[in-house]
């Protein structure tokens, strides 16, 4: 029902900003943001309580004790929620929103948000949009996500879908060199305020757009959902003269966190509990305990992120939200994994500095071999896949096997997402 009423904006607005939660939400963002400390210790305890709350009426937490503290409970795994989904759901007469992934494996992770969530996620990007001057109830809205607007065989225009007069849904499927110039008419016809974008749709527009001298422009780019690449803030400034908001959140929504500029991230408390723990290689792996959904909540949820923390940074004050950290690395999954044990990180510096591809990526496609799938721009020539195989090379011992693919589009998962680096012998395409 849910999906039905999104389709109609009237319907769409009166869910996600519903009086019922809407403002008092904004109102406890503004509280948290002026708290010290201690009041963010206090304000975060007490959502924790009701969170632990509704968990003791799941199925799922029959077996834990909830009298040990907080930081002994279990970790939630993806898999176990993915089994027993049923088991964490709350059962009710209420309309609640049901959510599935397409998963990393092929197994959907079914999920369920309640009226109230949808509300107080929107409070939160209303909140940070407002923080740099753009009222995003107020604004109209182009998406070039992972929408299906369809069907990827059909080449012909349009490649779009406008949702009344306010939001427009581009495909990234779709976009590529041949076909940029009907999107850069649309997008110049619509006027929106914010673009809304997975990173490599982003980053593949700019690439696009710059060497044309673009007129497009828009007041906010607001990306989500993937890593953000280096440099991609400065493009987008330059060519379409936007600042940009990143965005880290999952489909579970059980962590949240925001940059307006390079490496200055700051999670949000109030709205998820992100607990920061050293991984068996000391890096700091992100769980999440999100406090809004009562149709599922979920305990010490094992995201699978890596936070970048400043050397000496305090890990409680980037908890609460009182310093920065430097980003999100990506899932622990995202490197390489070769046959001798070795495992490379960092493959998305490898395109970096590169001018001639549109984008780049690293597909493994078996326990030594890499297919990297390049997408040229109007600086294109051999030079630039000479540079990535030695920046590559630079990287990985000389016995994985590298074939390079030129492209006119990335290489998409079935999420429309286009990550720099993509594991098969993993499951994960």
């Amino acid at each position: 029902m849910f999906l039905f009423l999104k389709r109609i904006p009237t319907a769409e607005r009166l869910i996600k900003r519903n009086p019922l939660f809407y403002r008092e939400f904004r109102d406890l963002l503004g509280r948290m943001e002026r708290a010290d400390l201690d009041t963010r210790r206090a304000i975060v305890e007490r959502l924790r309580r009701r969170v632990l709350r509704w968990a003791r009426a799941m199925p799922g937490y029959g077996g834990y004790d909830f009298s040990r503290p907080f930081e002994e409970l279990p970790l939630l795994s993806k898999s176990r929620l993915q089994n027993e989904a049923a088991r964490f759901q709350r059962r009710t007469m209420i309309p609640q929103l049901e959510v599935a992934t397409s998963g990393t494996t092929g197994q959907p992770l079914r999920l369920k948000r309640s009226i109230q969530s949808m509300a107080i996620e929107q409070a939160m990007f209303d909140w940070m949009t407002a923080k740099i001057g753009v009222d995003f109830a107020g604004c109209r809205i182009a998406i070039l996500r992972g929408d299906e607007v369809k069907d990827p065989n059909d080449t012909a225009p349009p490649y779009w879908i406008e949702m009344g007069d306010r939001k427009i849904i581009f495909s990234s499927m779709h976009l590529n060199s041949r076909t940029y110039p009907e999107y850069e008419k649309k997008l110049q016809a619509f006027k929106p305020d914010i673009l809304s974008a997975y990173p490599s749709s982003l980053d593949l527009l700019t690439h696009l757009a710059g060497p044309r001298n673009s007129a497009t422009t828009f007041k906010l780019a607001i990306t989500s959902s993937e890593t953000l690449g280096n440099g991609l803030r400065e493009r987008v400034r330059a060519t379409f003269g936007a600042p940009l908001l990143d965005y880290y959140g999952q489909t579970e929504r059980s962590c949240a966190a925001y940059s307006y500029e390079e490496g200055v991230y700051h999670f949000i408390p109030a709205y998820a509990l992100p607990e920061l723990l050293p991984d068996s290689e000391g890096r700091l792996s992100i769980v999440g305990t999100p406090f809004w959904n009562r149709a599922q909540p979920l305990l010490r949820y094992d995201i699978g992120d890596l936070a970048v923390v400043p050397e000496g940074g305090n890990i409680e004050h980037i908890a609460l939200g009182l310093d920065p950290f430097l980003g999100i690395e990506g899932r622990r999954s995202d490197c390489l994994k070769l046959v001798d044990g070795t495992r490379v990180f960092g493959l998305d510096r490898i395109p970096s500095g590169v001018s001639g591809a549109a984008s780049v990526q690293i597909v493994q496609i078996g326990p030594d071999a890499v297919l990297m799938v390049v997408v040229p721009n109007a600086h294109y020539s051999e030079e630039t896949l000479a540079v990535l195989r030695r920046k590559f090379y630079l990287k990985v011992p000389q016995n994985v096997d590298l074939r390079i693919d030129l492209r006119d589009s990335p290489y998409r998962l079935p999420s429309g997402k286009a990550p720099v680096f993509i594991s098969q012998i993993q499951g994960a395409a």
